[in-house]
């Protein structure tokens, strides 16, 4: 499972990714087969956004999710949102406290992680 991750503390990051077993990288270019989870630091210029958007789209069949937390002050929400193939984007509310953001986190990826079981049965 590659989980790409934008607007999320690194801190619980690392916590929901050691839950799901899942290696902290930050660029899309090294997803793993074993799985990974790509904190995505804010994205604060257009050569940045343009580095993402096309590492995204050579790794589209890769990706599993895209999660915005804060999707209603990001500024890149839109060209993240393009760039996330269809059915596997989703947004957080930027308001949730660490422990509710981690209760939304867990929501999802057991949600992809139940699907993706069902897949290979």
């Amino acid at each position: 499972m590659n989980i790409v991750l934008y607007g999320v503390p690194a801190k619980t990051a690392g916590r929901i990714a050691g839950q799901y077993g899942l290696k902290v990288i930050n660029l899309p270019d090294k997803f793993d087969a074993s799985g990974t989870m790509v904190l995505v630091p804010p994205i604060s210029t257009p050569r940045y956004l343009l580095a993402f958007y096309n590492a995204m789209l050579r790794h589209e069949d890769d990706v599993d999710a895209v999660i915005i937390c804060g999707i209603e002050s990001c500024e890149a929400a839109s060209t993240v949102q393009y760039c996330t193939p269809p059915g596997k984007f989703f947004s957080l509310n930027g308001g949730l406290d660490e422990e509710e953001l981690l209760s939304e986190l867990r929501l999802i990826l057991d949600s992809l992680f139940a699907e993706g079981n069902q897949l290979n049965v």
